[in-house]
């Protein structure tokens, strides 16, 4: 694979794994790294203008950012529920929008999404609802895109994880599920790399509109 990797929160938990292994070739756009915002239509238009002008069109994107907050839904005021869909579902279309077009012009690809294991099943969400909403809906908008960008040679796919433990994750809810899983502990970044790698590398040239769920048995 060649080109530029961009990672959106890559200062931070999984995208900062992903930045470790493959520092050489990633750029990285968060707030605390270089003040990137990408819920921000545009601060995200002026850092692709200076990506493409700078790398041409990026191999990969992988796209780390997605707040969580446990809070019941008639608790959730207007802004909390604006700031959970704005970081994790709109700045995915912003990144997307901005981005990909270069990509189908290069006619090469692959875009890396994070959901969350379960935020597609039937069971309610009552800790985190409007968490798994955003979750769900950026699972069908990746698989509109999938299908949209795959004439081009451009890969759409979503990486759902269960209890994964890094510096910036939710420590209250981390403890209390971490004892359903059924292997027996939280997973770890580098729980997650290989899958990434997979599907950054030639292997998953032909992977595209898939979610892969990596929850330790978490959703059985």
């Amino acid at each position: 694979m060649n080109g530029r990797i961009l990672v959106t929160g890559g200062s931070g938990g999984i995208g900062a794994g992903v930045v470790a292994r493959h520092r050489d070739r990633c750029v990285v756009w968060s707030r605390r790294a270089n003040g990137v915002d990408v819920t921000d239509p545009d601060g995200v238009r002026a850092a692709a203008g200076a990506f493409l002008r700078q790398h041409g069109a990026p191999f990969a994107i992988v796209h780390g950012v997605g707040d969580f907050e446990e809070r019941s839904l008639l608790s959730t005021d207007d802004a909390a529920w604006r700031r959970l869909l704005d970081s994790n579902l709109t700045s995915a279309f912003l990144v997307a929008t901005t981005l990909v077009p270069a990509m189908c012009e290069a006619r090469r690809g692959r875009v890396i999404f994070f959901s969350a294991a379960g935020a597609e099943d039937r069971t309610a969400k009552p800790r985190a609802p409007a968490y798994f909403a955003a979750k769900a809906a950026l699972t069908s908008l990746a698989r509109s895109l999938a299908k949209e960008v795959a004439p081009y040679g451009v890969t759409v796919n979503v990486i759902a994880p269960g209890v994964v433990v890094h510096p910036d994750s939710h420590a209250a809810s981390q403890e209390r599920m971490t004892p359903k899983v059924p292997l027996g502990r939280a997973g770890t970044v580098d729980d997650l790399l290989g899958a990434i790698d997979l599907l950054l590398g030639d292997a998953g040239a032909y992977v595209t509109g898939d979610v892969w769920t990596i929850d330790g048995g978490l959703s059985l």
